[in-house]
C-alpha cells in the first residue's frame, strides 16, 4: 500500500488524538482516585479513634495503589486464564469498595439514610479493606505462572526423592547387600575389640597374624 502525504497526515493526526486520549484518561482516573480519596480520609477521620487514625491510612493506601496497579498488572502481569480473572475480578471489587466508602462518606455529611447493606458495610467491612487488598494480591502472586512452574519443580524433585528411598529400601533387603552389610559388622566389632584392648596391641596381633599366614607351608612343601 502506497503512503500518500494525505494518509500520512490522517496517521499523525490519529496518533495525535489517541495520545491526547490517553492522557486526558489518565487525568479523569487520577481526579477521581483523588477525590475518592479524599471521601475515604474524611470518613475514617470522623468514624475512627484519633489514636487510630494513622492506621486507618493504610486501608486507603492499599486501596488507592492498589487502583493504580492493578489496571497495569492486568495488561502487563497477569497471564491469560485464572490468574488475569482474578486480578479482573479483584480490580473490579477494588473500585466498587472505594465508590462504597465515597458514598458512606457523603450519606453521613448529609444526614442520608442509607441501606441495611451499606450500613453494615460501613461497621464490618470498612475495617477490613487492608485485609481485603493483602488477600487479593496474594491470589494474583499464587496463580503467577512462575510460581506454578517452582511448585510443579518442586514436587517433581520429592516425587522423585521418594523413588529413590523406595528403590534404596528394597536394595536393602536383597541377599547381596545383606552380606555386606555382616561383613561391615564384622569389621566394626573388630575395630571395636582392637580400640577396648589397645591400638599396640591390636596392631601386633594383627601383624603376628600376617607373619604366620606368611610362614604357614603350602601345600606343596
Amino acid at each position: 500500500m502506497t503512503t500518500t502525504v494525505e494518509s500520512a497526515m490522517k496517521d499523525n493526526n490519529r496518533q495525535f488524538y489517541m495520545g491526547a486520549a490517553i492522557v486526558f484518561s489518565v487525568l479523569v482516573y487520577l481526579a477521581g482516585l483523588g477525590y475518592a480519596g479524599v471521601r475515604t480520609y474524611t470518613l475514617f477521620r470522623d468514624t475512627v479513634e484519633a489514636e487510630f487514625r494513622l492506621l486507618a491510612l493504610l486501608g486507603i493506601i492499599a486501596l488507592e495503589i492498589s487502583a493504580l496497579a492493578l489496571p497495569v498488572a492486568i495488561h502487563f502481569w497477569t497471564a491469560p486464564g485464572s490468574q488475569r480473572s482474578v486480578a479482573l475480578i479483584f480490580y473490579g471489587a477494588d473500585l466498587v469498595l472505594i465508590a462504597g466508602n465515597a458514598i458512606l462518606d457523603a450519606a453521613r455529611h448529609s444526614g442520608t439514610l442509607l441501606p441495611e447493606f451499606m450500613s453494615a458495610y460501613g461497621t464490618f467491612g470498612v475495617p477490613a479493606l487492608p485485609i481485603f487488598c493483602m488477600v487479593g494480591w496474594a491470589l494474583i502472586w499464587m496463580l503467577d505462572p512462575t510460581s506454578q512452574e517452582r511448585d510443579m519443580i518442586a514436587s517433581v524433585r520429592a516425587g522423585a526423592r521418594k523413588a529413590l528411598l523406595s528403590s534404596i529400601l528394597k536394595a536393602a533387603g536383597a541377599a547381596d547387600v545383606s552380606e555386606q552389610v555382616q561383613d561391615a559388622a564384622h569389621e566394626l566389632v573388630g575395630i571395636v575389640v582392637g580400640e577396648t584392648l589397645g591400638t599396640g596391641a591390636g596392631r601386633r596381633n594383627g601383624h603376628n597374624k600376617k607373619v604366620f599366614a606368611s610362614e604357614k607351608p603350602g601345600p606343596n612343601a
